[in-house]
């Protein structure tokens, strides 16, 4: 695959789901949970075939997929259905680069759908459905099927899986997330220079692009950063930093560097970073200072210059504590949290379309207790795959904090749909849920949350001692009935 943009609308959510849609979704989730797996593959084939972005929907199609296909095809029966399909499909999958060259996306999804119906764990058929699934604009369901299958997949295709989820998330400019995944198709191809890069790449633009989508970043910045190769090269420098007289040295050097090339942004990016190891921070703030004259407009640039100003609130506060000035560690805190607030204020206003600004604005909205603007943020961020569950879960918080619980059930019952393991994001909404269950009196569907939790992580929070609470309280209640 190349690294072009693959940028795509976001996935929908559950609320703009039509209800006779959601109401056949629950109807499959119910077969699934019976084992009717063909049922439920059937149900949840209709969900998206209406609403091709209902990304819970297709997640949960893929598990009932999985799950029928491993049922009718245990142990060694596995690799002979995975050769039949492949020849069955042979001159139908031949059909799918006219359809996208002619635009005729629709009509190739349709296809690949029905051939992951048959085999969900065919490397090639996967392969297949990444390629169409990017042309859709469902980069978020492509990850989601592979991610999947990377589960249950045979041994001797593991490798192959892991290295078209790499390629997959590289595509869309996940890089800390296609990281992992390139190092070990790397690892299990030692001769393979192109994932080699691939891995040095990933590990120097996710560095760059730390706290920020790069789907929605101005692509001005990109061709302005300059040679990714110089940008690899002073990031290991930095590394190698171990005294001050190493800085100093690194320092000099990136200095005559600027000189040469002005606008050349890696040279502002590494020098900053020189002088904040060394806690010289209003020389690295000075440095962004200087950058800004060639990139006034750059998100990058006022990403790092804030990033940076409150790492020297940090430390100013550390040594405040240090020296036991109780007056002046408060004074500088309320400084630093107005800053970071004013700051993500304004830079919501330069970039209006960035959401995970909202989010970040949003959730300083949710700190302060302004519930009622950090919604009208946190339903904006919501259009951030990476913030989605995140925002619906303070947006769960806010709406319970304003004694609407209908409707904070509402957003954290999106949240769970997103999340197929049970892990701490999902215990944390689980746990919402049980306390909001609590609120409004109903003790048994607020132990069915607790017991969820419980059944994972009995360390979780007090969920111990919730439990112990519940099961008196419920005894308690059989007790007096039986009276």
């Amino acid at each position: 695959m190349s690294s072009t943009d693959n940028s795509q609308a976001p996935e929908a959510n559950t609320v703009n789901i039509p209800q006779k849609v959601k109401q056949q979704h629950s109807k499959a989730v119910a077969a699934m949970e019976r084992g009717n797996f063909d049922t439920a593959v059937a149900l949840f084939y209709y969900c998206v075939q209406q609403c091709p972005e209902f990304s819970a929907a297709r997640r949960n199609l893929r598990m009932a997929e999985i799950a029928s296909f491993k049922q009718k095809n245990p142990g060694k029966k596995a690799a002979s259905a995975h050769q039949m399909a492949t020849l069955g499909a042979m001159f139908t999958q031949m059909k799918i680069p006219s359809l996208l060259k002619s635009g005729k996306v629709a009509d190739a999804l349709a296809i690949v759908e029905e051939m992951l119906k048959k085999d969900p764990l065919n490397v090639g058929f996967l392969k297949l459905y990444s390629k169409v699934a990017l042309a859709a604009g469902l980069g978020d369901s492509a990850v989601m099927t592979l991610e999947l299958a990377k589960e249950h997949v045979e041994v001797k295709d593991l490798g192959t899986v892991v290295e078209m989820l790499g390629r997959l998330l590289f595509d869309l400019k996940r890089y800390k997330e296609a990281g992992p995944y390139i190092e070990q198709a790397s690892r299990l191809k030692p001769n393979n220079s192109e994932l080699m890069k691939m891995s040095k790449d990933c590990a120097t633009l996710a560095t760059i692009n730390k706290g920020w989508d790069a789907s929605e970043k101005d692509k001005d910045w990109r061709t302005a950063l300059g040679n990714k190769e110089e940008a690899v090269k002073l990031e290991q420098q930095n590394k190698m930093v171990k005294t001050a007289d190493d800085a100093d040295a690194l320092i000099v050097e990136t200095m005559q560097k600027l000189e040469a090339e002005p606008r050349n942004m890696n040279y502002y990016f590494a020098l900053a970073n020189l002088y904040s190891q060394q806690k010289r921070y209003d020389e690295a703030l000075g440095v962004f200072n200087k950058a800004r004259e060639f990139a006034p407009a750059d998100p990058e640039l006022d990403r790092r210059t804030a990033a940076l100003t409150i790492e020297k609130f940090n430390y100013e506060i550390a040594q405040l504590q240090a020296a036991g000035d109780e007056q002046a560690v408060a004074d500088k805190t309320t400084e630093r949290d107005q800053f970071e607030f004013d700051d993500i204020s304004a830079r919501v206003g330069r970039y209006p379309n960035d959401y995970h600004l909202r989010y970040e604005l949003g959730m300083q909205y949710h700190k302060h207790g302004y519930y009622d603007d950090a919604i009208g943020q946190l339903q904006l961020a919501i259009k951030s795959p990476k913030d989605k569950v995140s925002a619906l879960y303070h947006l769960g918080l806010c709406f319970r904090n304003k004694g609407l619980l209908d409707m904070a059930v509402s957003q954290l019952e999106q949240a769970i749909e997103l999340l197929p393991s049970m892990n701490e994001e999902k215990m944390n909404i689980y746990y919402l849920m049980g306390e909001i269950s609590e609120e409004e009196g109903n003790i048994d569907e607020a132990a069915k949350y607790f017991k969820e939790i419980y059944r994972v992580d009995v360390r979780f929070r007090d969920i111990s001692q919730r439990i112990d609470k519940i099961y008196a309280a419920q005894r308690a209640a059989k007790e007096k009935a039986n009276q």
